[in-house]
């Protein structure tokens, strides 16, 4: 294995990394911002709510609904700027407006 090799792998991890921690951003946001009718469906995790106080304590990033999903944008875009697309023959403009 190359060095190369090595540093794409790695880079790939850290892409992978971001779009998780994007997503599990969501997630949050929906929990936080939708968490009476949720309680009201009697899905109620009290230390994700603890964990949740916390973090929107130190970090505020819960102050306004557009906060969590600008940061989840922002590191979704910067693991779409890490990655190298490759263009597959086989598409067509049909099957992406499909």
């Amino acid at each position: 294995m190359s060095p190369q090799e090595d540093d794409l792998r790695a880079l790939a991890k850290i892409m992978d990394f971001l779009r998780a921690v994007s997503i599990i951003l969501v997630v949050m946001n929906v929990y936080w911002f939708c968490y009476e009718a949720i309680r009201l469906w009697g899905v109620n995790i009290g230390v994700v709510d603890k964990i949740l106080l916390n973090f929107d304590r130190t970090a505020g990033l819960f102050h306004s609904i557009l906060y969590t999903k600008l940061f989840s944008v922002l590191l979704l875009a910067l693991s779409c700027l890490g990655t190298k697309g490759v263009k597959g023959e086989k598409i067509t403009w049909g099957r992406i407006w499909t």
